[in-house]
């Protein structure tokens, strides 16, 4: 469940990602021809797992096979630089404090960092947290506001079966315009919630997704709470 759902999220960001760049300039277009090779093997990775039941499940993988160092920079050629370091993870658009007893940096293609929940104990169900954050310069964005992408966002959980769009609005965000998009969809028999805040600073585009099953979710909303309360917008 941990693995399918921050992989729908990764995929529904890239698919708006994806949709976003197509009147971009040339660069642009390079990165949407590789978001649409991810999507297309995330959206894979999600059918395979929500369609297939075994009598005994098979073993995760463990936190120390998936989890990038602390002291790692993670960074490719379109994604922003950042650096994670005493709990704080710091880019060149936005730094935030995560608790890294408590959530795991994951790699993920198409985002900038993929956090999800490593302190679960015996609640499985806590696993399926998730946050990433996906930044797009004022070269790549080529004129695409934050109000561009929220609409965007939306129209493609709308493209999705199961998805449906519950809150819609405009508010503030670590001092700056944004806007909220809520989600709540189903993996198989589990429903999940997913939101999203998008906001933007001279030009650059900095995209917030944070989201679990719904059990978890509100059982980690205090969690979720203080990440985002520490977030800084440069």
């Amino acid at each position: 469940m941990k693995k399918l759902l921050a992989s729908i999220m990764a995929l529904t960001m890239v698919f708006a990602v994806t949709g976003c760049s197509e009147s971009s300039d040339s660069s642009s277009e390079s990165k949407a021809e590789a978001t649409t090779t991810t999507t297309t093997t995330a959206a894979s990775a999600a059918e395979s797992e929500t369609e297939t039941t075994t009598t005994t499940a098979a073993p995760e993988e463990s936190v120390a096979d998936t989890t990038t160092s602390a002291d790692d920079t993670t960074s490719t050629a379109d994604e922003a630089t950042g650096t994670y370091e005493n709990d704080v993870y710091t880019s060149d658009l936005y730094s935030f404090k995560i608790d890294s007893k408590k959530w795991a940096m994951q790699e993920s293609a198409g985002v900038d960092v993929m956090f999800t929940y490593a302190d679960a104990g015996d609640d499985v169900e806590l696993e399926s947290a998730s946050i990433n954050v996906i930044s797009m310069s004022n070269e790549l964005l080529n004129g695409l506001t934050a109000s561009d992408y929220a609409d965007q966002i939306k129209q493609t959980y709308e493209s999705m079966d199961g998805y449906t769009v519950t809150n819609d609005k405009e508010d503030k965000f670590a001092g700056k315009d944004a806007y909220i998009v809520d989600v709540t969809g189903e993996i198989g028999s589990q429903k999940v919630l997913l939101n999203q805040i998008i906001t933007s600073e001279n030009g650059n585009l900095v995209v917030i997704t944070y989201g679990a099953s719904e059990d978890a979710y509100s059982k980690l909303s205090d969690e979720f709470k203080t990440v985002l309360d520490s977030f800084e917008l440069k």
